[in-house]
């Protein structure tokens, strides 16, 4: 296998965390437009850069978008978390900016070893990430749902 599993599985948790509440808030085609403009500038802004070419920072980029949208529409959500401690382990609300800070570094830790794969170009994931989260960050303003933002049993009645 050339390519290193850890980035691929990481990217499959982060959309099972943030794919159902922002598909949710922006809706089915909102959701998927802006999930393709994040792969889009994942994959083509390294390319522009000179960097050759690879679907692993297409996906690192697609899922840091959708991180970084996450991100700009519910800042201080929480998730549910199974922490290991000394004795066992304990289940917790951890922030979320915490839980995608470990993304991050599994994905840095995917493109230190992809310094090893003749095919793939560490600098190239790096790009293609830090342009997914721009796209995905913009977009999570310019896409959201008014009528959407508000949830009865969340917001305090107005």
């Amino acid at each position: 296998v050339r390519e290193w599993w850890l980035p691929w599985a990481a990217n499959a948790l982060v959309l099972w965390l943030t794919g159902g509440t922002l598909e949710d808030r922006l809706g089915h085609a909102r959701f998927a437009a802006l999930a393709a403009a994040c792969a889009a500038a994942a994959f083509t802004v390294p390319l522009v850069a000179g960097h050759q070419g690879g679907t692993i920072w297409t996906a690192c980029g697609a899922a840091a978008g959708l991180i970084a949208a996450y991100l700009a529409m519910f800042p201080q959500s929480r998730i549910l978390t199974v922490v290991p401690v000394i004795v066992g382990i304990e289940v917790t609300d951890v922030p979320a900016w915490a839980v995608f800070g470990l993304w991050a570094v599994l994905q840095g830790a995917g493109a230190w070893a992809a310094l090893t794969w003749a095919a793939a170009d560490p600098a190239g994931i790096l790009i293609g990430t830090a342009a997914g989260a721009a796209v995905g960050a913009l977009g999570s303003v310019t896409l959201r749902r008014p009528e959407r933002m508000r949830v009865d049993w969340w917001d305090p009645p107005r």
